[in-house]
């Protein structure tokens, strides 16, 4: 169990506090390729307001939503170039955040030149638009196997959960709840006896888990603080499994984006890019039917009902329960790491190192379950060639 102050420690994000200082150290995504316009969006990101837009280069911009003279919002404002202008009093912004007009003040003056708004470094990489919203030089964007595929169908998602944070990562590494949670979707191996353990990587944690009568080992991975690296069932009968990667992110204390990136070799189907994405900011309800096949409700399910904020003040941790203890431990060695003015676990300073290698092994999900399907969309999803 966690007092309550470590639990304060542990769930709150946004600026200034210590979990939001270490997810703040790394690269998060912030929306999809495919949705970034030069219609200017906004973002909840951290527990921070973000306005998103695409300018005239193609660069995606990132930067604080309300313009520093009057606070107005800045997704009414109008893209010009690689600039958003206020429409209130016509201030103009650059893509690193810097006044560059202000017409109503005297020509001449040099108050512009003293004016900044926030603005953060992007990145994108298959179909996401990443954003750096810590403190100093970047570090470097890790990239992985899913990124570089194309021989197939690939699409991104986002979705909400109405959670806090911490619950929703703690998901990732309690994998002894694969055997019932999911134990519907797969029968193969529902309420069967398991066994279990985590290793520690540079990257953060494997999750392995072999169950009675299965004949496989099951691994899935946690990319500290917040990448999850699982496999899925085939949508096509006979084909390949699907790869899956989800980054949790927070948008503040009571609330997670998701951001999903699939991918499943085809052999009914050249490459394209399957579009199943969740409307912006439009949180869809549990459907009746949860315990049905969608295995990421299920998953859902599990973390909204733990309440907004789980009870870890009462919670009783059992031996399966050893990934959340190392979890919770890899986030307080990285909030120590900080206060001593170090880079939190896992984040990657030399572009040698920036590819990361997930092993990957799971007869779990590669069985084929005749009418599952697994991916939100996969199969009901539009594509376009």
């Amino acid at each position: 169990m966690l007092s309550r102050e470590e639990h304060e420690i542990l769930t709150r994000v946004g600026p200034g506090t210590p979990l939001g200082e270490v997810l703040r150290r790394f690269w998060q995504p912030v929306g999809l390729t495919e949705l970034v316009t030069s219609k200017p969006q906004r973002m909840k990101i951290l527990g921070e307001e973000l306005l998103l837009y695409r300018g005239a280069s193609g660069k995606a911009v990132a930067t604080q939503l309300r313009c520093a003279h009057r606070s107005l919002a800045l997704d009414y404002g109008r893209v010009e170039g690689d600039c958003i202008r206020c429409p209130y009093h016509g201030w103009l912004y650059d893509a690193q955040g810097q006044c560059l007009e202000q017409p109503a003040e005297p020509e001449g003056s040099g108050f512009k030149e003293k004016v900044r708004i926030k603005a953060y470094p992007t990145e994108e990489i298959s179909g996401l638009v990443f954003a750096y919203m810590g403190p100093g030089e970047a570090p470097v964007l890790p990239t992985y196997e899913l990124f570089d595929e194309t021989e197939g169908v690939k699409g991104v998602q986002m979705r909400n959960v109405n959670a806090n944070w911490l619950n929703a990562a703690e998901n990732i590494v309690d994998i002894s709840h694969l055997a019932w949670l999911h134990g519907y979707t797969f029968p193969a191996y529902g309420a069967k006896k398991i066994t279990y353990h985590w290793d520690r990587k540079d990257y953060g944690i494997d999750n392995v888990l072999l169950i009675d009568g299965v004949p496989d080992t099951h691994i899935s991975c946690y990319g500290f603080p917040n990448v999850n690296r699982f496999s899925g069932p085939p949508v096509e009968e006979g084909g390949a499994i699907v790869n899956s990667m989800i980054w949790r992110v927070p948008m503040d204390d009571t609330s997670v984006m998701q951001y999903f990136l699939r991918f499943y070799k085809s052999k009914t189907h050249s490459f394209r890019s399957a579009r199943f994405h969740a409307e912006l900011g439009k949180y869809k309800p549990l459907p009746e039917d949860w315990w049905g096949i969608d295995v990421s409700d299920q998953d859902r399910m599990a973390v909204e009902q733990q309440g907004t904020f789980a009870d870890r003040e009462n919670e009783h941790l059992g031996v399966s329960d050893g990934g959340i203890i190392l979890l919770r431990k890899l986030l307080k060695e990285s909030m120590a790491l900080i206060d001593a003015g170090k880079d939190p676990v896992g984040v990657i300073r030399d572009p040698a190192k920036q590819r990361i290698h997930f092993p990957h092994k799971s007869a779990m999900m590669a069985e084929r379950h005749q009418g599952v399907s697994y991916g939100m969309g996969l199969r009901e999803g539009v594509a376009a060639e």
